[in-house]
C-alpha cells in the first residue's frame, strides 16, 4: 500500500518531485508570501500600504500525463484538467463491457443476457417481460370453448338416453314388449 498524499485540488502527489511513479503536486509552487511581514520596507510604500502581486495562477497541466493545457483544448472533472487524448484514452478504458440488451440497450455482462422468444435480453428485461405476460393473461377473457364441446357431448348422451326411454315406453303402449 502506498503512503504518497494526493491533492485533493490538483490530484498530484503532495511533496513529489518528477522521479516519483506520480505526477507531482502542482498547488503548493510559486506561492507568494503568506503575510505581510515576511516583505521587505522596500516593497511597502510611503504611505504604509504593501504592494499586491498578481495571485497566482495555476498551471492546467493534464492530470494523467502533464502536459501543459494553457490555451489547448482540455477537459475538466474533479481530478483536474485532462488532454483530450488522455481523456479519450480513459474513457475507453473505463466503458463498461459486455452486449447490448436487446429490449432496454443497456450493456451487460454476456453472463447476464437470457434468450427470451428469440431475443437475448437481460435479468431485469426478462423479469418484466413475464411480469406483463402474467398480467396479460390475467386480464385476458376466459376460453370458454372446452365448457361447450364438454356441455354439448353430455346434451347428446343425454337426449340419446331418453330417446330410447320413449321408444321403450312407446313399444310397452303398443304391447310390443313385456307381455
Amino acid at each position: 500500500m502506498s503512503n504518497d498524499l494526493i491533492c485533493p485540488e490538483c490530484g498530484g502527489i503532495i511533496g513529489g518531485d518528477s522521479s516519483d511513479r506520480g505526477r507531482a503536486c502542482t498547488c503548493f509552487t510559486n506561492q507568494p508570501p503568506a503575510s505581510d511581514e515576511l516583505k521587505a520596507p522596500e516593497e511597502q510604500s510611503a504611505s504604509g500600504d504593501t504592494f499586491v502581486d498578481k495571485a497566482v495562477v495555476p498551471a492546467k497541466v493534464c492530470c494523467k500525463c502533464g502536459k501543459d493545457l494553457a490555451g489547448k483544448k482540455r477537459l475538466r472533472d474533479s481530478r483536474g484538467y485532462w488532454c483530450y487524448k488522455c481523456h479519450k484514452a480513459d474513457k475507453a478504458a473505463t466503458a463498461p463491457q459486455g452486449v447490448k440488451c436487446a429490449d432496454c440497450g443497456r450493456v451487460v455482462p454476456e453472463a447476464g443476457l437470457y434468450e427470451y422468444e428469440d431475443k437475448r435480453i437481460c435479468g431485469s428485461c426478462r423479469s418484466r417481460r413475464k411480469e406483463e405476460a402474467k398480467e396479460q393473461r390475467r386480464l385476458s377473457p376466459v376460453k370458454t370453448h372446452a365448457h361447450h364441446e364438454l356441455d354439448k357431448k353430455q346434451l347428446f348422451w343425454l337426449l340419446g338416453i331418453a330417446a330410447v326411454l320413449v321408444l321403450i315406453i312407446i313399444l310397452r303402449q303398443l304391447k310390443l314388449i313385456g307381455h
